[in-house]
């Protein structure tokens, strides 16, 4: 090897180095940004052929924006009402007075759990009064990666087959090569965003209604719940539904109890085996356990985008793996 190989290897792997340091503070938003881009890809084709390229880029941006502050103005606002609501019931109910007098009736000692409270509440009030420059730092850098998060999805829309192709140019491979790992990561990836993510939405928002119907308090905060907890096999939607049925129990609402059993074994089921059936292929789909293990390596990896982009980035590595060992003789595949 000669001198200018060996500075062109350490100059390429400088680079990388350089650009991996500068993207990881920023690894998740990108992660979700590519996911985006993804997704909106097809809606997009379809729209610049009437608007053309920069305004249908334009608009599907805006459109993201908007969906984003909604989504986060509704959840402050449930929350904080939410937690108004408690804070008002709990000073009406006397409760914390009422706990101060029974545990003196009996342990015949003075715990003073309403005076503890009130200043535990004071402390918190304290501390974050006196956090406000942690908290507009924290809501910059929120700021700066939610706006790296709308330019990046314009520009992958915009320019996503320019930076494709570049890819496919720069990697060793041969074009078939390129053009079929391409075509089955691409299958890969919907298999996972339809018979995964997709259905586990359909899922959650099926359970809810159960909920909804009974009255079970919270229903669309537990419906949301029920759309997350639905991304992980095995788990799914049972422990809210489970819950819901414990609650209605003990308030002697069997009837309704016995209504969310049933809706749970019957469309809850339905909707997971049949729907899932019909959306994907089932050659594409990947096992349970490997979306399993995406799912928690993912979110140990990169916190919550794990749930998405873990089973993506190990789909990916599979196929991956399958298609390279094609071509090159590495997997040896018995004789149908």
């Amino acid at each position: 090897m000669d001198a200018r190989t060996v500075f062109a290897w350490v100059l390429v792997t400088a680079s990388v180095v350089i650009l991996w340091l500068l993207a990881k503070p920023f690894l998740s938003w990108l992660l979700v940004t590519g996911l985006l881009a993804f997704v909106f890809t097809p809606v997009h084709r379809r729209l610049e052929d009437r608007v053309g390229t920069r305004v249908s880029a334009g608009t599907l941006s805006l459109l993201v924006v908007a969906v984003t502050l909604g989504t986060l103005l509704l959840g402050a606002t449930v929350v904080l009402e939410q937690g108004l609501t408690l804070l008002e019931n709990v000073s009406r109910s006397g409760v914390l007075g009422q706990t101060d007098r029974f545990l003196e009736q009996r342990l015949g000692m003075d715990v003073p759990i309403q005076l503890l409270t009130e200043r535990g509440i004071s402390r918190v009030t304290a501390y974050a009064g006196g956090s406000v420059s942690s908290f507009l730092s924290e809501s910059l850098h929120a700021f700066l990666e939610f706006l790296l998060l709308v330019f990046v999805f314009y520009y992958l829309l915009k320019d996503g087959d320019q930076a494709v192709e570049w890819v496919t140019q720069i990697t060793p491979l041969p074009p078939r090569v390129n053009d079929e790992l391409l075509t089955s990561t691409n299958d890969m990836t919907w298999a996972i965003l339809k018979g995964h993510v997709l259905v586990a939405f359909i899922q959650g928002a099926v359970a809810g209604i159960a909920l909804f119907v009974t009255g079970v308090p919270e229903a669309p905060l537990l419906t949301v719940a029920m759309m997350i907890l639905a991304l992980v096999p095995i788990v799914g939607v049972a422990p809210i539904l489970g819950a819901a049925v414990v609650y209605l129990s003990i308030n002697e609402q069997l009837l309704s109890a016995a209504f969310v059993v049933v809706w749970g074994l019957t469309s809850v089921a339905v909707t997971d085996d049949y729907l899932r059936a019909m959306l994907i292929d089932r050659g594409s789909e990947l096992h349970s356990a490997v979306i399993f293990v995406g799912i928690l390596g993912g979110t140990y990896l990169l916190g919550p985008v794990g749930l998405f982009v873990g089973p993506l980035l190990i789909g990916f590595a599979l196929t991956a793996i399958e298609v390279l060992g094609d071509h090159y003789d590495v997997i040896q595949r018995p004789a149908r």
